[in-house]
C-alpha cells in the first residue's frame, strides 16, 4: 500500500514547527515530542515518549506540578480547551522558561479519545521585557515620589528627606544599604553623611568618617570624572581595586552601584546602593533613572549649603567676620532667659578716638584696624560658648557664659594689653597707638537678669572707663 504523502507532509510540518508540539495519551504519557520541544526543554524524544516522568523534570515543585497536571487531565477527560495558559518550566540545564500553552483533545475516525495535542510558545524573553518595563515604571513612580518630597524643602528638613529617599530606593531594589558619601572641601577625605540599612544589615554611619580618598582611588577617580561605578560582582574587581574589594567584602557586599553627586559640573560625592549577600546587576535604564535621584539630592545639598551660608551671613558682620548685632541680641536674650546655675559676664569694648583715626588715615586703614581688634577679641574669647560681636561702628561686645566678674576682668585686661601691643600708630590718642576702653558687668549663677540690665551696666562701665582716661577696664557686678 502506498504511503500517504499528505500524512508525511503534516508530520514534517509538526516536526519542524517553530513552536513546541507534543501529544499525550489518555493517561498523560507523551506520544509525540517535536524538535522545538527538544530544543526548549533540553530533553530528547527518546527520554520523553511513552513516559510521564517528564512532568517531574519540567515541574519539580510537587504542588505546582499537581496544578499543571490537573489542567492536563481536564483537557483530556473533560474536554476543556486551553488558549494562552502560562506556566514556568525548568529545563534540563536548570534554566527557568515561561511558555504559553494551547491545547485540546482529539479523537480517531470512530470517535474514540486518543488524547490531547499541546502547543507551547516560548515567551520567556517577552515576559522578561514586560517585567523590566513594569519594574522600570514602578521605579519611575518611586523617583517621582522622591522628587515631589524634595520640592520646596526647607534646609532643616533635608537630612530626614534624604534618609527617606534612601529607604525608598533600598527597599525597591531590595538592597542591604543605601547611602550618601560626600567629599570634604580639601578633597582628601570623605564622610558617610546619610545611610539606610535593611533589617539585620550592619550600619557604618559612625565608623565611616574622614575616609582617605586616595586610598580608595579606583572609586573616587571615576566619581570625580562624573562616571557611575557599577560593580555587579565584587569578586571580579581588577587588581587596581584591591583596597576597595577588601572593604566591600568586609561589609558583605556582593554588588554595588555608585552614582556621582554633581554640582557646578563637579562631583562632590556619590549616592550608593549595596547589594548584601546576593548579586545584582543594574540595567542602563535603571542607572539613568537613579542619576535623576542623585541630581535631586545633589541640587538639594547645594541649595542647603547656599541657604546655610545666607543664614550665616545674616548673623555675621561682613567686615570682621564676628557675630553681628542681630546675633548678639539673640544670644544675650537666650543666655539671660535660660534658668541658669552658672555665672554670666558681658564686655563692651570701644576703640578709643576711632573717628579721628579714620579721618586721618582713611576708611581702608580704619577697616584694617577694626579687623585686627576683632582678631584679638576672637583669640581672647575662644571657648565654644563665648560670643564676640561687632556691636556697631568701632564698638564690640563679648558674652562670656560661666565666667565670674574677676574672670571676665582678666579676659578684658588681656584684650586691652594685646590691642595696645599691636602698636597701631594713632597720633590723636594719648598713647600714640590704638587702644580700647572696656566696660564689664557680671551676674552670679542662680540669679535671673534681664538683657537690658546686664547691657546697661556694661555700657555705664564703658563710659566710666572713657571718663577716667580711656585705655582701661571698668567693671561692676549686678
Amino acid at each position: 500500500m502506498a504511503a500517504d504523502p499528505s500524512g508525511c507532509f503534516h508530520s514534517q510540518i509538526i516536526e519542524y514547527a517553530p513552536v513546541w508540539v507534543n501529544t499525550l495519551d489518555p493517561e498523560g504519557r507523551v506520544t509525540l515530542w517535536n524538535r522545538a520541544a527538544e530544543r526548549i526543554s533540553g530533553y530528547s524524544r527518546e527520554e520523553v515518549v511513552g513516559h510521564a516522568s517528564i512532568w517531574e523534570w519540567l515541574f519539580p515543585d510537587s504542588d505546582y506540578r499537581a496544578a499543571v497536571f490537573a489542567e492536563g487531565q481536564a483537557i483530556i477527560h473533560e474536554g476543556r480547551e486551553i488558549a494562552g495558559l502560562e506556566s514556568i518550566i525548568r529545563t534540563r540545564s536548570g534554566e527557568q522558561r515561561t511558555l504559553s500553552w494551547y491545547a485540546q483533545r482529539f479523537f480517531d475516525a470512530e470517535g474514540t479519545l486518543l488524547g490531547a495535542s499541546v502547543m507551547g510558545e516560548d515567551i520567556t524573553e517577552r515576559k522578561q521585557l514586560e517585567l523590566r518595563a513594569q519594574h522600570q515604571y514602578r521605579l519611575q513612580e518611586v523617583v517621582s515620589a522622591i522628587s515631589a518630597q524634595f520640592a520646596d524643602l526647607s534646609a532643616d528638613a533635608v537630612d530626614a528627606a534624604v534618609v527617606q529617599a534612601l529607604q525608598r530606593l533600598g527597599e525597591f531594589f531590595r538592597m542591604g544599604r543605601a547611602y550618601v558619601i560626600c567629599f570634604r572641601p580639601d578633597h582628601e577625605t570623605m564622610d558617610l553623611v546619610s545611610e539606610w540599612c535593611a533589617p539585620g544589615v550592619a550600619p557604618f554611619l559612625d565608623e565611616m568618617q574622614g575616609i582617605p580618598m586616595e586610598a580608595h582611588g579606583w572609586v573616587t577617580r571615576q566619581i570625580r570624572q562624573g562616571h557611575p561605578v557599577h560593580v555587579p560582582d565584587v569578586g571580579a574587581l581588577p587588581e587596581t581595586a584591591v583596597v576597595e574589594q577588601a572593604e566591600f567584602r568586609r561589609q558583605d557586599i556582593e554588588s554595588l552601584l555608585l552614582i556621582p553627586l554633581i554640582s557646578d559640573q563637579k562631583a562632590f560625592g556619590f549616592l550608593g546602593l549595596d547589594s548584601v549577600a546576593r548579586h545584582y546587576e543594574w540595567s542602563p535604564e535603571q542607572i539613568a533613572v537613579l542619576q535623576v535621584v542623585a541630581d535631586i539630592i545633589a541640587g538639594t545639598f547645594a541649595r542647603k549649603e547656599v541657604e546655610a551660608e545666607l543664614a550665616r551671613q545674616a548673623r555675621v558682620d561682613g567686615l570682621t567676620g564676628l557675630a553681628n548685632r542681630r546675633e548678639f541680641d539673640a544670644v544675650l536674650e537666650r543666655e539671660c532667659g535660660s534658668r541658669r546655675e552658672v555665672n554670666l559676664a558681658l564686655l563692651m569694648i570701644d576703640i578709643d578716638h576711632f573717628k579721628p583715626y579714620n579721618d586721618r588715615f582713611g576708611h581702608q586703614r580704619g577697616d584694617d584696624c577694626l579687623r585686627q581688634v576683632a582678631e584679638v577679641l576672637r583669640a581672647a574669647a575662644h571657648r565654644p560658648t563665648d560670643l564676640v560681636a561687632r556691636y556697631g561702628g568701632e564698638e564690640f561686645a563679648c558674652i562670656l557664659p560661666d565666667t565670674t566678674l574677676e574672670g571676665a576682668r582678666a579676659v578684658a585686661e588681656r584684650v586691652r594689653r594685646k590691642v595696645e601691643s599691636l602698636q597701631l600708630g594713632h597720633p590723636d590718642n594719648v598713647t600714640d597707638a590704638v587702644t580700647v576702653s572696656i566696660g564689664l558687668s557680671a551676674v552670679d549663677g542662680g540669679r535671673s537678669v534681664a538683657p537690658e540690665d546686664l547691657l546697661g551696666e556694661a555700657d555705664r562701665q564703658l563710659y566710666r572707663a572713657k571718663r577716667e582716661g580711656r585705655n582701661r577696664v571698668c567693671a561692676a557686678g549686678l
